[in-house]
């Protein structure tokens, strides 16, 4: 895990899909050029928490370990997947107790981590930052909204961020609510956090095509800020 510092005690960035890495003697049994894809890690999406971390003068939390070792957005029991859009993971199946332990201590120590720092900042509001492929290899549905807000029951934040979104009027195409998933199903760290804890949150998902280089990452990270700093400002009025 990485800690990034901040002056901003009352808001944490979290990032579980930032990395690519795979420890040491670690064989996950596929071509390495899955470790580039969006099976392996969200495309942008470490880069862009740094920059935003930088722009609001907050901590953050990263995950330094790709998903496909361990998924710290999953619960423990579907934290280590045996497959990836239509990618077989070998090295994760038939996993021994030790291996599948391993992979569970980095999943807890992450989680434990964030619980730290949410306990010494008090009440923050926490806003998870992850990335989405424009196109699965399993479902080729379109996949239009250039950035989304997830959430699962606690929507005070999501709402007010989508109408600060939507009014831009400088997108690419239409903001999704829960789209291209729900965070219904897939918002694991958020509801450990902050929806069972009652705290306010944003879960962010940006598409991976906008994140390709400095600039994009550059202009999404201001896009980002100036949505948290509104929807802030509105949950304090």
């Amino acid at each position: 895990m990485r800690r990034i510092d901040g002056a901003d005690r009352g808001l944490i960035l979290v990032c579980d899909h930032a990395s690519n890495s795979v420890p040491a003697g670690i064989d996950l049994g596929i071509d390495p050029a899955h470790l580039e894809s969006h099976i392996a890690l969200d495309i942008g999406a470490g880069p862009l928490t740094e920059r935003l971390a930088a722009a609001l003068g907050c901590p953050a939390w990263l995950a330094t370990a790709s998903r496909l070792f361990v998924d710290c957005n999953r619960p423990p029991a579907h934290a280590i997947p045996d497959q990836s859009d239509g990618i077989a993971i070998p090295g994760n199946r038939g996993l021994n107790g030790a291996g599948r332990a391993a992979r569970l201590a980095l999943h807890a120590a992450f989680h434990d981590g964030l619980e730290a720092m949410i306990a010494a900042a008090g009440r923050p509001m926490l806003v998870s930052v992850h990335s989405f492929t424009p196109q699965l290899a399993t479902d080729p549905s379109p996949r239009p909204w250039p950035v989304a807000i997830l959430w699962n029951e606690d929507d005070r934040a999501a709402r007010i961020a989508l109408t600060h979104l939507g009014a831009r009027g400088d997108l690419e195409g239409p903001v999704g609510a829960n789209e291209p998933y729900s965070g219904r199903v897939l918002n694991y760290s958020m509801d450990r956090h902050a929806e069972a804890n009652g705290l306010p949150y944003l879960g962010f998902e940006v598409r991976q095509d906008l994140l390709v280089d400095s600039a994009g990452i550059e202009r999404w990270a201001t896009i980002l800020a100036d949505t948290i700093r509104a929807t802030r400002a509105a949950l304090t009025c």
